[in-house]
């Protein structure tokens, strides 16, 4: 947890969460700089609003409520029961900030608000469930079709190897910069992927290039031929 009570700025923060925080526990702050995601009640959001900021990505308003803020953060995967808040009170507000993945269906939900600030990745059967639950979304939502979803973040490469290692039909979601290998044939994606979520760019051979065209769902990015394939044309 980032330190506020402190006479100097804050920087190269991922996520900055100001929820139970004071306007004097602000008031020590002199500048906010490489800041990711900001959480901040909306009681507060005045007071941030006047301090310096550079290079700050999300600021996300939490509206003020008599139950409790419940904040999940990080790369997750997620029960749909998670929306349920049996424990809690129906005036609870949740917030999801992060690459969130929820991997079975949502029965009921328990909070009087939910709050997306990043990626939420869902099954294609609860498309319907996922507007009506989430209250407010800055990000995306995409939803996949295959029975196991994975999430990859950063820099990765998929060889024949990987896809024949899978035993039923997946969803990949690629965050980053990803590469198939040469290696890899369209049988096997088409026998072991049930569709991509691309958010970055993916590097393929030329061979593949339509295939992935056709699986990938989602695209927020390019798909690139690999490049001696291109010299060698």
């Amino acid at each position: 947890m980032v330190d506020v009570n402190q006479e100097n700025g804050i920087n190269n923060v991922g996520f900055l969460e100001l929820t139970g925080k004071s306007p004097e526990d602000l008031s020590g702050i002199s500048y906010l700089e490489n800041v990711g995601v900001i959480l901040v009640p909306e009681s507060l959001h005045a007071t941030l609003m006047k301090i310096p900021q550079k290079n700050v990505g999300l600021i996300v308003t939490v509206p003020i409520t008599k139950g409790k803020i419940k904040v999940l953060s990080g790369q997750l995967t997620l029960s749909g029961d998670v929306f349920s808040n049996l424990t809690g009170s129906p005036e609870d507000i949740l917030v999801i900030v992060g690459q969130v993945i929820i991997s079975s269906p949502i029965e009921a939900v328990g909070f009087s608000e939910v709050i997306v600030a990043g990626q939420l990745f869902a099954p294609k059967s609860q498309e319907s469930k996922i507007a009506s639950t989430v209250s407010r979304m800055v990000g995306q939502i995409a939803y996949y079709t295959g029975d196991v979803p994975r999430i990859f973040i950063g820099d990765e490469t998929f060889s024949q190897d990987f896809f024949e290692l899978i035993d039923s039909k997946m969803s990949l979601i690629l965050i980053g910069s990803c590469e198939i290998s040469e290696d890899v044939d369209i049988a096997i994606l088409k026998q072991k992927i049930a569709d991509f979520i691309i958010i970055g760019d993916i590097t393929v051979s030329r061979k593949l290039a339509p295939l992935i065209q056709i699986l990938a769902t989602t695209k927020l990015g390019d798909i690139l031929i690999r490049e001696d394939e291109d010299q060698a044309g």
